[in-house]
This record gives structure tokens, C-alpha cells and sequence, in this order.
């Protein structure tokens, strides 16, 4: 989604204190295959290096069927500063019954549909996360 249209914005709690986690180890052909995928999503500009953040999580490896990697990041201390919503998401018996009516259902399936929403400039640094190689 374009950037003019919907960026996310990170709300943390006022006495929040940033974390720095501690890098995890990987074994040397996953370290290789995250490489290559971290590569590939600076390549299209879904991540960018960062330096001296104060806030750290570790990648989480998901290994997928097919053999390949898809990197996951480990938000909880992120999570754990943002202050919990009061309205609880509808489910998806209710969204579908909101659709009885109508005679025209449109769909979105992105592509890369984890990174469809950019994070807003000022809260980027939030979510930097820590490879072998740097931040």
C-alpha cells in the first residue's frame, strides 16, 4: 500500500524503556539462507540498515515447505511497550455477514503481503532487528 495512502504508526507507553536483545545463534546454512532473503528485501527497499538504534529484536526463521526461509522478527518487547487496544477485532463470521447485501465483493491479495504497510519515518528505528552481520 502506497505510502501517501496508510502508514502504520507505533504508539509505545510513555515510561516504556527501549530493549537491545542479545543476538541468538544461528546454525551457519540458515545464517546463509537469512542472508540471502535480507539481501533480497533490502534490494526492494522493505528494510534499510540502521545505525546506533535503541531498540534491538532477533530475527525468528521460519523454515517454509518448499526449502525456502522467510524472516519473522521477535517484537515482544515491542509489543509489551505499546499499550494494549480496547476494542477487540471483529471475527470473521462478522465481517462476512457484513457483506450480505451487496453485489460486489472485492478482495486484496498483496504481494509480500507481510511488508504492505509501511511503518512511518519517526518510528522505524523501533523495529530494527539484529543479523550477524549488523543492524
Amino acid at each position: 500500500v502506497a505510502s501517501h495512502i496508510v502508514v502504520h504508526n507505533l504508539i509505545t507507553k510513555p515510561d516504556a524503556k527501549p530493549v537491545k536483545q542479545k543476538s541468538r545463534p544461528m546454525k551457519p546454512k540458515v545464517a546463509l539462507m537469512v542472508k540471502e532473503e535480507a539481501k533480497k528485501l533490502l534490494q526492494v527497499g522493505f528494510i534499510k540498515p540502521v545505525d546506533y538504534s535503541q531498540w534491538i529484536s532477533n530475527i525468528v526463521h521460519v523454515l517454509k515447505k518448499n526449502g525456502k526461509i522467510r524472516i519473522c522478527i521477535d517484537f515482544r518487547d515491542i509489543n509489551k511497550a505499546c499499550p494494549k487496544d480496547d476494542f477487540p477485532l471483529p471475527s470473521i463470521d462478522v465481517i462476512v455477514d457484513a457483506t450480505a447485501g451487496f453485489e460486489l465483493l472485492s478482495l486484496m491479495d498483496g504481494f509480500s503481503g507481510y511488508n504492505q504497510i509501511r511503518i512511518s519515518e519517526q518510528d522505524q528505528a523501533i523495529t530494527t532487528f539484529i543479523t550477524p552481520w549488523g543492524t
